[in-house]
């Protein structure tokens, strides 16, 4: 083989920006010299077709934020060596004048020229003596660090290392299985630890080898989750300490580890060589190793490895000092939780001296071309094989205690000559007799590397290859040539109890949990995650965006390290280290530069190598092109990632014509608290064809991070910023997951598990099933969403219910073609014919309501899942015609009848029948204080108007948290008065309306008016709801409650808004809200459900009649209580006893047309739930009075973003119209059937 054959083939020719650069002070964006630039590469290298992101038309090129950033590279000098230059032009200039001063007598201003000096160097003083701290300079990311490459493992036999590929983790000679001889863990041996104040005292210590009190310490750990003199902090943008970089605080919690061990392998032989791996440390640290300094590094999430070979002994003390602070904290301020400590495993390697492989990078590609190229140590020995070899090996179980060994589908060798130090072997398979990896089918192969030396194995590398290619053409990311849309979700590593230390069940589980709810990607935001994540994102089947570990959030403006040329080496390494690192993984089929740091000349050099090191993915990266949070879409991204755009920008920026980059949200729908309103509009848009630009997204975010604590009562609750005396914090913008840190879903996951699935069904009409004789069927049509995955996984079955009972009438299955087009499919409905009849033929007034319910499962065990877990959902409305007309009216419930009676005083009415109260009025207030329809009154308080409800973190979201973020000082009033308060948060609305819950608007009354009648009596009232501290009147308020003999009550409120309340953008709700007595906990209610939704986020929710309970109808596990449970589209909702006796509940539009409503019951008030701030502030409940609510209008959720008002004019409840309804409460007898007495139009007469 030539010498140009066995060169890498990803190794770039260097490109000469230097000059280009240095002229602009940026890099170039012409794309005839860049084209005119760019070297050639082989066949098998993947290209990403040139878009006009390089051309002035197609790409962001403002260049505001870099002329900012420029400039403030001297104001406010970021690194050591600019520091010094502008300490010592001040200086200068200071001298210069006090020499100027002296000369010419001027003793007053020499006097205060010195005054000023002294105070200048007081004030540098840290400036000074920065020289020499390496965790503060940037210039230096770490020292004696090796070469980052793919994970290694020296097997020893090509058997153990086809073995150990097949499993998650990396394996090592203390493992159970011992398939890793030459790798010693050193993770849970008995490591000690002692915390110091600063960095230089614990530096001090060490060097001195004083003897130290240490404490017992688990590893890997955060310290500050192990009852150490240190806590966690939580921030989002800030930075927990004064933003002056390179500097951090001197008092810097710095932890010394102190290890003793022994080598567990002989060290007699002088050629072999050791090398100690640290897979994770935060945020810097320096190594000891036998009083030996061994080196330095920086970079919280990447691993770092330091020859130790001229140290290690039989028996070993291992130092490791780790800083809290460094200036690499500057560029991890990524909304998560500030730890420190060792947080992922420590390995000590043995290499002997004929291990030559450093590094080895596979290239796979759907045209079956295999490349393997291999970075080797120069060795003299002549008689050296290099082998690459293809298994077809099987992992039956993530875990990979199941696996299958099959043959050797390839060998390819090559004779290594001593001057070969990079080689290149390549094969072509054929294409038709592979199996090509997606994430829909991950197909795997074991791909071996192995040394020999005089016949003898010396190394053997492996792991795991899929087939297949990443390309951009036609506006769209393509995998092995067919566009994929992206239902992707952003991850941070988060375990409630270990923080940044996650197990593999725990990584298991959030994969499962990802593919079990329709997500196909993920995104690690913001940094690369542990090792094992890729191994099982390649065996379970994700795409992997792998970010980056930067973000300078808290900077002003965000990309002035990004810039400065000073950080350089910190931007550079951080990329291209973690490119290094993952490369060899299928799942990964996005680099990220980082998230939220601006851009500038270092993201462009990183950009640069990572197009050098890798062509087969493209590159992306969302921020840049403003000062503040980025655009997504400028020069440095192959793919327009912006975050959180609202539904009219998104479907723009698929539109734009100067634009032919794809579409992939970064980051949207903001999942914090009672969120992911809109999602709906979001996956229309995803879905059309018409916007084949438009590739999808990844929300905002996986895991709620919250931190378990003890609630000092036998149970726990959540933690998050605040909660551990950390001052600087962001309260609980970290509660922003789809999930709960236990892993449990919320509602939301119901709702976009819906939109995402692989299977959509639709109908050109509505469906009117004619019924001829005993025969009826429906046509469906059906599109499979699947790239690459037919549907014969899927078993399909239909039920068909109604609105009168929770039990579906018939059951039944059918078969959907295996294929990828969009097909018809025929469901035959002929066994539900009988039934429909019989039902027809007792219908209530109102009529039957049926429902066609499609569900597609597993049919099968998958592995992430198992067999019957439902992944497709469709609900269609039916109608049944040519059935007989009714036979016999349906029986309704019958309440004796009495004449009613009415004693009234100043405050209140009493009505009574037969001399029994059955119903009190508060005329004062407008509220039905008691009803007795039996014995019982079922009102445990008042049933009385509701505008306000417990406000969730999106209504708290609004201007006033920008211009936190923007402006040090308070600036809301100011910016009022100028550009008013529409973009200021609902909440804040409400609060100036006086519509909040720790502040109820109070109600009083004008005037009366009592009318009764032998059957019913009429009580109407005038009132004005007003606000409580200033008194000024919100509403007018009508009130009419009509009262019959047969115990039903029927309220009807006519509700006008005044004008105080024109500049309030929407009214939380307007409705009505009763206490019943806790002993109506038995719940049905005919609506949406069987899960939470709301106006905005119910797609996935549907139609039936749904039994629960107050304690489960509430969903009381958001980390911070606030409005929940509510039930959308009802049209009744009854509450009875243990003897079925109670009340149905049913809200109309006062015309008496039929009407939907939202609904809720829980066993906590709106009061409760606002005021808490944790779930423990909630008292421990599990029966006693239900708070309900009935609500005529309620307000949507929102969540486009949490930081502004994105709730949608048609999910809002608009403060300038009017609102008529009425509230009917109709009593139930236990044979009664609250949804014939609903359905019966005689109840509401």
């Amino acid at each position: 083989m030539s010498s140009t054959t066995t060169r890498k083939f990803d190794r770039m020719q260097s490109m000469d920006y230097g000059r280009l650069t240095r002229v602009l002070g940026r890099p170039p964006i012409f794309p005839d010299w860049l084209r005119k630039h760019m070297p050639s590469f082989p066949e098998a290298a993947h290209r990403i077709q040139w878009t006009s992101r390089y051309t002035s038309a197609g790409a962001v090129w403002p260049v505001h934020d870099l002329i900012f950033n420029d400039i403030l590279l001297w104001l406010l000098p970021t690194h050591v060596l600019t520091l010094w230059i502008k300490l010592m032009v001040v200086l200068s200039v200071l001298i210069a004048m006090l020499v100027y001063a002296l000369m010419n007598q001027g003793h007053f201003a020499a006097a205060l020229l010195v005054a000023t000096i002294v105070a200048w160097l007081y004030y540098q003083r840290r400036v000074i003596t920065l020289p020499g701290k390496t965790w503060m300079d940037p210039t230096i990311p770490g020292i004696n660090r090796l070469a980052m490459h793919v994970p290694l493992r020296l097997f020893d036999s090509v058997e153990y290392a086809r073995r150990a590929a097949c499993m998650p983790q990396l394996v090592a000679l203390n493992d159970k299985m011992e398939l890793a001889p030459n790798v010693y863990r050193l993770d849970d041996l008995k490591w000690r630890f002692s915390l110091q104040d600063t960095a230089e005292e614990a530096l001090r210590l060490v060097h001195a080898q004083e003897v130290l009190e240490y404490s017992a310490i688990k590893v890997p750990s955060n310290w500050t989750l192990q009852g150490f003199r240190d806590r966690p902090i939580y921030t989002n943008q800030k930075y927990p300490f004064p933003c002056q970089p390179p500097l951090v605080p001197h008092e810097n919690p710095t932890g010394i580890y102190y290890l003793e061990f022994a080598t567990p392998w002989s060290l007699q032989d002088a050629t072999t060589d050791y090398t100690l791996l640290f897979h994770g440390v935060e945020s810097a640290c320096y190594v000891f190793l036998n009083q030996h300094f061994v080196g330095f590094s920086k970079d919280s999430r990447l691993p770092f490895e330091f020859d130790v070979t001229p140290f290690l002994q039989t028996t070993n003390i291992l130092q490791v000092v780790v800083m809290r602070w460094s200036d690499g904290s500057y560029v991890e301020d990524q909304d998560h939780w500030w730890m420190a400590g060792i947080h992922r495993s420590v390995e000590l390697i043995r290499r002997s001296s004929a291990a030559d492989v450093l590094d080895y990078v596979v290239q796979a590609d759907a045209s079956g071309h295999l490349t393997c190229a291999v970075d080797l140590r120069g060795n003299m020995h002549p008689n050296r094989v290099l082998q690459m070899k293809l298994y077809n090996d099987l992992q039956l179980s993530a875990d990979g205690d199941e696996w299958k060994p099959q043959s050797c589908l390839l060998t390819k060798g090559y004779a290594l000559s001593p001057a070969d130090h990079h080689v290149t072997l390549a094969a072509d398979m054929d294409p038709s007799l592979l199996e090509l990896w997606t994430a829909e089918t991950p197909n795997l192969y074991t791909l071996v590397v192995e040394l020999l030396q005089d016949g003898r194995v010396v190394q053997v590398e492996s792991c795991r290859v899929g087939f297949r290619t990443v390309d951009i053409h036609d506006g769209a990311v393509h995998v092995n040539g067919r566009p994929i849309t992206v239902c992707g979700m952003n991850r941070h590593e988060h375990d409630p109890d270990h923080g940044k230390v996650v197990s593999l069940d725990r990584m298991k589980q959030d994969i499962c949990l990802l593919k079990q709810n329709n997500f196909n990607t993920v995104r690690t935001s913001h940094y690369p995650v542990h090792s094992s994540f890729y191994r099982l994102c390649d065996y379970y089947g994700l795409y992997v965006e792998d970010e980056a570990n930067i973000e300078t959030h808290g900077m002003k403006p965000m990309g002035r390290l990004a810039h400065d040329w000073g950080w350089e080496n910190t931007f550079v390494s951080r990329i291209t280290r973690m490119v290094h690192r993952d490369r060899n993984h299928a799942c990964i089929i996005f680099w990220s530069l980082g998230n939220e740091a601006g851009r500038g000349r270092n993201f462009w050099k990183a950009r640069n190598l990572v197009k050098q090191l890798d062509l087969s993915r493209p590159v992306v990266y969302e921020s840049g092109g403003a000062l503040a949070e980025g655009t997504g879409r400028t020069e440095l991204t192959d793919v327009i990632c912006t975050m959180y755009p609202v539904i009219p920008r998104t479907i723009k920026l698929a539109t734009r014509p100067d634009e032919d980059r794809p579409v992939i949200l970064c980051e949207y729908s903001h999942a914090m608290g009672n969120s992911n309103g809109n999602l709906h509009y979001y996956w229309n848009a995803f879905w059309d064809k018409d916007l084949p630009r438009l590739r999808g997204g990844c929300i905002w975010d996986m895991i709620d991070q919250g931190l378990r604590l003890d609630d000092g009562k036998g149970g726990y609750y959540f933690g998050y910023g605040g909660d551990f005396g950390d001052e600087i914090n962001d309260l609980q913008f970290c509660i922003n997951g789809m999930f709960s840190p236990d892993r449990e879903p919320h509602p939301a996951v119901s709702e976009i598990k819906y939109l995402q699935q692989p299977v959509a069904f639709s109908v050109n009409h509505n469906i009117d099933v004619v019924v001829d004789g005993s025969s009826a069927s429906v046509v469906l049509q059906a599109r499979n969403r699947y790239t690459f995955r037919d549907l014969s996984h899927l078993a399909w079955s239909w039920n068909l219910t109604s609105n009168r009972s929770t039990e579906p009438i018939h059951c039944g299955f059918f078969d959907l073609p295996s294929r990828h087009d969009d097909h018809d499919v025929v469901i035959i409905l002929d066994a539900v014919v009988g039934k429909v009849r019989v039902l027809e033929q007792s219908r209530p007034k109102r009529g039957n309501k049926y429902f066609l319910n499609i569900r597609g499962s597993l049919a099968k065990d998958e592995s992430w899942a198992p067999e019957g877990h439902l992944l497709v959902q469709e609900q269609f409305k039916v109608k049944f015609t040519g059935t007989k007309k009714p036979v016999q009216p349906i029986q309704t419930h019958v309440v004796e009848k009495a004449m009613l009676k009415v004693h009234e005083n100043e405050s209140k009415i009493v009505v009574t029948a037969s001399d029994k109260a059955f119903a009190s009025i508060d005329i004062e207030k407008g509220t039905l204080t008691e009803y007795h329809p039996g014995e019982t009154n079922l009102l445990a308080g008042s049933a009385r108007a509701n505008f306000t409800r417990a406000a969730t973190d999106n209504d708290r979201g609004g201007m006033e948290l920008a211009l936190d973020f923007i402006f040090p000082f308070k600036v809301d009033m100011l910016f009022e008065k100028i550009w008013g308060i529409e973009d200021f948060s609902f909440y804040s609305h409400w609060k100036r309306a006086g519509l909040t819950e720790c502040s109820p608007p109070t109600i009083s009354c004008s005037n009366t008016k009592v009318t009764v009648e032998r059957e019913k009596v009429d009580v109407v009232g005038v009132y004005s709801v007003n606000n409580a501290r200033n008194k000024v009147q919100l509403f007018q308020m009508t009130i009419h409650f009509r009262l019959f003999c047969d115990k039903r009550v029927c309220v009807a409120y006519h509700v006008v808004p005044q004008h105080s309340l024109r500049k309030t953008t929407s009214l939380p709700r307007v409705g009505v809200n009763m206490q019943l007595d806790g002993s109506l906990s038995h719940i049905q209610y005919y609506g949406r459900g069987p899960h939470e939704n709301y106006p905005d986020r119910k797609a996935s929710a549907e139609f039936g009649v749904y039994n629960t309970t107050p304690e489960d109808m509430g969903y009381l596990k958001y980390v911070v209580p606030s409005e929940n449970g509510s039930r959308s589209d009802c049209e009744w909702i009854s509450f009875r006893a243990e003897n079925k006796e109670g009340l149905c509940i049913v809200c109309k539009d006062d015309d008496n047309t039929e009407g939907n409503f939202s609904c809720s019951a829980s066993l906590y008030s709106n009061s409760e739930l606002d005021a808490a701030t944790h779930t423990c502030d909630l008292p421990d409940r599990k029966e006693g009075t239900i708070h309900v609510n009935i609500d005529h209008r309620l307000m949507g959720l929102g969540g486009d973003n949490s930081w502004f008002p994105v709730v949608y004019p048609e999910f809002r409840v608009k403060p300038n119209q009017d609102y008529r309804f009425q509230v009917w409460y109709i009593p139930l007898k236990s044979p009664d059937d609250a949804s014939v007495v609903a359905s019966d139009r005689s109840s509401f007469e």
